[in-house]
């Protein structure tokens, strides 16, 4: 129903959900109660497609927004709550009402460096979604969580502690977990600190910038690091490592399942090593490799192995019988997958209807 500027839709007795602002103004304005409704939640369509709005205020009695909401809001520069349980604010800024979460940064403040309050615990997945320009993050002891991707903060530079927190060379880590690496950080390298154990999944970004081409990783790391390496040339491990090995600047497990082939190596043609045992969930991601060779020994290949690489051609020997029902998910340049005849690679080919790249040839080793 329409109630001033505002649509809104009734919930329960004498509560109701702000649906959009129906308003010409450049700034929202929500009241304490319209008519006999009280506003307690604001829905993702707020926002009419279109308009420009730099401010949203809002009251006390709100305790629920759609995080649909937040990547529409490009233009905003001020977000203001008034203190209550759920929300407040805190010059422009939106976070819950204890001070421990950031629930939303306006893209156009233009400050240079942010600091927010020292309670801050935690960066929402929603904080930057509607991208943010500062270029320092300063934090506290008590920041111990960051859900942010790199493209939502373009410009960050690095991090800088304050009095009580640890400083890692502008990289945010906390209890053994590397969380954040800087997209504008500096360096062709980048030598994960010796005690942490963890590095935080990006799944949908490269965790490190096109700048880091080698990343050295310590005997702490157990955790993480096959998900980082989409820009990278190669890895370094330390060989007291029992979680991780480096053959060749590839990423194997200890167990010598091939783990991350780098992004960014340059190899026209990969010949597995001897030994190894698996091609591990997402190896080949976002590979430049042209031609990939499993070797004999290899056993198993896993879901989305070869997902947005540039594979034109697979070798797979007789020795590989467990092939994921998903292992070619996303594999669209792949031109020709040679095997051996009466093979498993065979007839899950012929199975998934690929004989139009099937070659079959009587031996290949």
């Amino acid at each position: 129903m329409r109630i001033g500027d505002f649509e809104v839709r009734r919930l329960g007795k004498g509560t109701c959900s702000v649906v959009q602002y129906k308003g010409e103004g450049a700034e929202i304005i929500i009241p304490p109660s319209f008519d006999k409704y009280t506003p307690v939640s604001i829905e993702a369509t707020l926002v009419k497609k279109g308009a420009r709005i730099t401010k949203i205020a809002i009251p006390s009695t709100i305790d629920e927004i759609d995080e649909g909401l937040f990547p529409t809001l490009k233009n905003l520069e001020w977000f203001e709550a008034e203190k209550g349980p759920s929300y407040r604010s805190e010059d422009g800024v939106l976070y819950d009402g204890s001070f421990y979460s950031l629930i939303f940064y306006p893209p156009k403040r233009t400050e240079e460096r942010f600091s927010p309050p020292r309670k801050l615990g935690r960066v929402a997945s929603s904080a930057f979604s509607a991208g943010a320009h500062f270029r320092y993050f300063i934090y506290s002891s008590k920041l111990e969580e960051f859900s942010a991707l790199p493209s939502q903060c373009p410009d960050l530079e690095a991090f800088l502690p304050s009095e009580d927190a640890t400083d890692y060379d502008g990289v945010l880590i906390k209890n053994r977990k590397l969380l954040f690496y800087p997209p504008k950080l500096s360096g062709k390298s980048y030598t994960i600190p010796d005690g942490v154990e963890e590095i935080a999944s990006v799944s949908v970004e490269p965790f490190f910038p096109g700048s880091v081409r080698t990343v050295f990783v310590p005997a702490s790391l157990k955790k993480g690091l096959e998900h980082a390496l989409l820009n990278a040339e190669k890895t370094e491990v330390d060989p007291s490592s029992v979680s991780y090995r480096s053959i060749d600047g590839v990423l194997y497990s200890w167990k010598r399942k091939l783990l991350s082939y780098p992004g960014r190596r340059k190899d026209e043609v990969y010949i597995t090593p001897s030994g190894t045992d698996r091609i591990g969930e997402g190896a080949f991601r976002g590979s430049k490799l042209r031609t990939l060779v499993i070797t004999p020994g290899v056993t198993a290949i896993e879901d989305s192995a070869f997902e947005n690489s540039e594979i034109t051609t697979i070798y797979i020997p007789q020795s590989v019988t467990d092939i994921s029902l998903h292992a070619l998910y996303g594999a669209r340049n792949i031109k020709m997958i040679a095997v051996e005849k009466g093979s498993v690679a065979e007839m899950f080919l012929r199975g998934e209807g690929k004989s139009d790249i099937l070659s079959v040839i009587p031996s290949l080793f």
